[in-house]
């Protein structure tokens, strides 16, 4: 079952093989480094965790893409702040999920072989941030917010999300952890 806010962030180069140091998460991971920001912006206030917030990284990079790291507010355990042990997560995920389709890498962190289009079908609506979008509200939650990383979604990837609504959240390009933290502020004002 899906949390009330789901943060879906595509990661273009992101390694689908735990093949990458966690010392080099910008080159050898694909520029992880902007995915596990994310997830630590999606799932993290001071002193605890949002369990009403589910974090999704979609793997795109080479050998094996997609797959799909979900982390789960309600249930995550081990998940610290910092960069680096979110990125060991994720690898030892990788290191799990080999031959199989889908794995529990540690409580509250699952990986999935499926893509964009099957992630949408089982998450609440989508809304996509976009700098040209139109509305600069959220609707209610249920809600899934998706965004990308350091690079802009592939023509492929705005069809799959033609019907959601395009928000925007400025006039300035801003980091994908940056646009989380803005959309939380918001979603909790609202």
């Amino acid at each position: 079952m899906a949390a009330d806010r789901n943060f879906l962030i595509i990661g273009h180069r992101a390694r689908t093989a735990p093949d990458w140091k966690l010392d080099d998460l910008c080159g050898g991971g694909g520029r992880l480094d902007v995915l596990v920001r994310c997830v630590t912006a999606a799932l993290w206030v001071s002193h605890g965790l949002r369990r009403d917030t589910d974090a999704w990284l979609l793997l795109l990079g080479p050998p094996a893409p997609p797959v799909a790291v979900h982390f789960a507010g309600k249930t995550v355990r081990y998940l610290n702040p910092d960069e680096r042990s979110t990125a060991a997560l994720v690898r030892n995920g990788l290191v799990k999920l080999r031959n199989r389709d889908s794995v529990e890498a540690s409580p509250g962190v699952t990986l999935h072989r499926i893509g964009l289009v099957e992630l949408l079908a089982r998450l609440p609506p989508a809304v996509l941030l976009d700098e040209a979008g139109d509305a600069t509200g959220f609707p209610a939650a249920p809600l899934t917010i998706v965004l990308s990383d350091d690079r802009d979604p592939t023509e492929a990837e705005r069809a799959e999300l033609e019907s959601a609504p395009r928000v925007r959240l400025g006039d300035r390009s801003l980091l994908s952890s940056a646009c989380i933290t803005l959309a939380h502020s918001r979603l909790d004002s609202a």
